[in-house]
């Protein structure tokens, strides 16, 4: 069993707690989000299950959900009216037909091309490990998040740019669904061997604006998201000696030591939005309808009411607690078989080529991105010692 003294990032309410004035006890929290007005924080995990679950009473945030990233809308050229959602911001008929047709291409190009991604998955981990002292972000993480876009739905290094400039510096939506939409007005007229292509030929009524929507959510959540569960894992490792002999001796212990990185060191902090559809009472408040919600994923992953030793870092507990990091039910993320996959590789890879590896600097001098959606390093600084090698000094 791991030591689980394990430091990671304190939660976003953690953060704020140490700025100001707040109750550390409150479960659902109002809050102001942008141009949306005042919605919900819903910090609870069996809270968050149950509206995650039912979803009769809280749909898809649809346009509200742009609007707490983006400026407000009378701003846009176009009116809301004319927006285009991504699967994830819609509900009903429209959201099953477009998620069926978004699950069978991915599942296609997944099974078509997993041997490649698993090989560019090792020539990374290799080419890092040959350096000896690495930084784990920009030798592993990016590599990896880079070379599975890029096998996956065929973007270039251009666009992977874009995205990785919209997760961190604000990047708005509309805009960069103008930049991918040429991008699929190309792929319309010449068909390739990647993921847009092949929905445009599973689903040929859905237009060039829509594409490029479900396009962009599945990138924004395979550039960053993947990069920094995996380099996640590596900080959460480098902290823990022992975890590392037991996976490297036991490799049955990978999909637990995954599902623990996502639930205790999360990628994501904040990603996941609800909007009631009728009035409805959360937690204390009775909400009307039109009221935008947002999971605090991170919070709910480490609630000690509904795990217990939530704060402890523990490979070995198994699969049975559900965490909200990818979501739950319905509106659950896509892309979860590949990033798991993907996360298994690596940390596989890492693991069988090295002996031992660890921190260069203390866990508190590491520095996050400064953004209330994702946990992602902006360094990762390690030592290695790789097999049949000694140690870099």
């Amino acid at each position: 069993m791991s030591e689980g003294n394990i430091l990671f990032r304190k939660t976003l309410d953690e953060r704020t707690l140490s700025r100001g004035p707040a109750d550390p006890a409150a479960t659902v929290v109002p809050m102001r989000m942008g141009s949306a007005g005042v919605g919900l924080l819903v910090n609870d995990h069996r809270e968050a299950t149950r509206i995650l679950s039912d979803v009769e009473t809280y749909g898809s945030a649809g346009e509200l959900m742009a609007s707490v990233f983006d400026e407000p809308a009378e701003s846009h050229p176009d009116s809301t009216s004319d927006m285009v959602f991504a699967v994830n911001q819609t509900d009903g008929e429209e959201h099953r037909r477009v998620r069926r047709a978004l699950r069978r291409v991915i599942d296609t190009r997944v099974r078509d091309v997993s041997d490649q991604l698993i090989r560019d998955v090792q020539h990374s981990i290799a080419s890092a490990l040959a350096l000896g002292r690495i930084d784990a972000v920009a030798s592993i993480g990016v590599p990896i998040a880079n070379s599975v876009m890029s096998r996956l739905l065929g973007l270039d290094e251009k666009l992977v740019s874009t995205l990785r400039t919209a997760v961190y510096q604000g990047y708005p939506v509309h805009e960069l669904d103008a930049t991918l939409i040429d991008w699929v007005r190309d792929r319309r007229a010449h068909p390739a061997d990647d993921f847009v292509s092949d929905l445009m030929a599973e689903l040929p009524s859905l237009d060039d604006r829509q594409v490029a929507a479900n396009t962009r959510l599945l990138a924004l959540s395979g550039v960053e998201v993947l990069a920094a569960l995996i380099t996640n894992g590596i900080l959460c490792l480098a902290q823990d000696p022992r975890t590392q002999s037991l996976v490297r001796d036991d490799e049955t212990l990978l999909p637990g030591l995954v599902h623990e990185v996502q639930r205790y060191a999360s990628p994501i902090a904040r990603g996941i939005y609800r909007m009631t559809k009728e009035p409805s009472v959360i937690g204390k408040y009775a909400v009307p309808a039109g009221t935008l919600l947002v999971i605090g994923v991170d919070v709910c992953n480490r609630d000690t009411s509904a795990l217990p030793d939530s704060h402890r870092f523990d490979p070995t507990r198994g699969l049975d607690f559900e965490h909200l990091t990818f979501g739950h039910g319905r509106h659950s993320c896509l892309g979860i078989p590949v990033t798991r996959l993907i996360a298994a590789q690596a940390l596989r890879a890492f693991l069988s080529g090295t002996t031992s590896f660890g921190l260069t600097v203390e866990p508190s001098e590491l520095r996050f991105h400064d953004t209330a959606v994702m946990n992602g390093l902006v360094e990762l600084p390690i030592w290695v010692e790789c097999a049949n090698q000694p140690r870099s000094s």
